[in-house]
């Protein structure tokens, strides 16, 4: 069997515009809806200011409405359990990206801040009940 090559950019496109058509779709069912990403990053390192960027593009490119929650460096674990918390019961948030690696001065365990996301809103799939649903491919 001969190797097909890809080609990234036309596939992105492809799944962008079918990503676009979803959204249309949920908004002429739902009049006033928009589906919303909450973005949050503790710090500001600037590989993770450039994904994010990257994300937010794509996102709003679709239809999806993002909100960047920039925490500074001094943000303890209680404050990012208490935004994540905030955000899992906000009805405009559908979706939460916790930006990864955190960059903080005190300690923050990142994993117990990862499983803080509802598993209906963790959309990098990181929380342990999703991840194990994607490693056995649920």
């Amino acid at each position: 069997m001969a190797a097909e090559v890809l080609n990234g950019k036309k596939i992105a496109s492809e799944t962008r515009a079918a990503l676009a058509a979803e959204v249309e779709a949920l908004q002429r069912r739902h009049e006033g809806f928009t589906p919303g990403l909450a973005i949050v990053q503790v710090g500001s390192r600037e590989d993770s200011n450039v994904y994010i960027r990257m994300k937010t593009k794509a996102a709003q490119e679709v239809g999806i409405s993002v909100r960047h929650l920039q925490l500074s460096r001094e943000t303890t674990q209680d404050e990012l359990i208490e935004r994540l918390s905030e955000l899992n019961e906000d009805p405009s948030v559908h979706a939460i990206l916790l930006q990864l690696p955190l960059d903080c001065e005190g300690d923050i365990n990142s994993d117990l801040c990862t499983n803080v996301i509802s598993v209906m809103k963790d959309v990098d799939g990181l929380t342990d009940v999703n991840a194990g649903r994607l490693a056995r491919r649920r």
